[in-house]
């Protein structure tokens, strides 16, 4: 889920509305030439078609449904859950401390809504803003019903290059019990890389970005399903 930033950016704008309670509806959709998830292939480095519906309001409360395809598996790989679509319910609050240091605390509910196992699970996302950066925490007590804790801790920074383009750097660490047995998700502890530029063109967002991984060799995918090595990531997008 790519697009909550966003999301709470315009909740915590709302906020200095006068008068009665606002709220609003917005929208946005995506196409990508693939969907990398803390640096992992979530669409068998194959495109990926997203889009979501967002409500917020003055208070600084907001929620959004999101979907996006997904191809974890190959058809016939032991691990192989069926899941062709991620969906995904949140609700969260933007407020501010002052007027450079803003935050945010979103609770994710991620559901597969086709696939043959149970893996639909919760996470909560926390984040702190300020002149450009954002360190954000992220946990999920139970991932995909494992029973065990997945745990991130990510610094992004992002500015202005020139008008309407932008520079977005970022690094992201994967840690808690639930790599305590690599064998769970075919990954140990790791983390994620990556440096993206943006465009905005006729109110159209473009991006290209970079994305790695520091994986140990007796995990990593160079390509296919769960690619989790370099690649470039290409992806248009527009809001509402």
């Amino acid at each position: 889920m790519k697009h909550f930033k966003s999301i709470a950016a315009i909740g915590l704008s709302l906020l200095s509305v006068s008068g009665l309670a606002r709220a609003d509806l917005g929208a946005n959709v995506s196409v990508l030439s693939e969907w990398r998830n803390r640096g992992v292939s979530m669409t068998n480095e194959s495109l990926a078609i997203q889009g979501g519906i967002d409500w917020y309001n003055q208070s600084g409360l907001f929620a959004s449904i999101w979907a996006s395809n997904v191809d974890f598996f190959p058809t016939g790989h032991p691990a192989d859950d069926g899941a062709t679509v991620e969906l995904d319910l949140l609700a969260g609050y933007a407020g501010a401390i002052n007027d450079d240091i803003s935050y945010d605390a979103i609770l994710f509910y991620y559901q597969y809504p086709n696939d043959n196992v149970d893996q639909d699970f919760a996470e909560l996302k926390l984040g702190l803003n300020y002149n450009g950066f954002r360190l954000g925490y992220e946990h999920a007590p139970d991932y995909i019903n494992s029973g065990k804790a997945y745990q991130y801790l990510y610094l992004n920074y992002q500015t202005e290059i020139v008008e309407s383009v932008g520079l977005e750097l970022h690094v992201g660490s994967s840690f808690g019990e639930v790599f305590d047995d690599p064998t769970t998700l075919m990954l140990d502890k790791y983390r994620d890389y990556s440096i993206g530029v943006t465009k905005s063109f006729n109110g159209v967002d473009l991006k290209l970005t970079y994305v790695n991984t520091d994986v140990s060799s007796t995990y990593a995918v160079d390509s296919g399903h769960m690619a989790n090595q370099d690649a470039l990531v290409f992806s248009v997008s527009k809001s509402f």
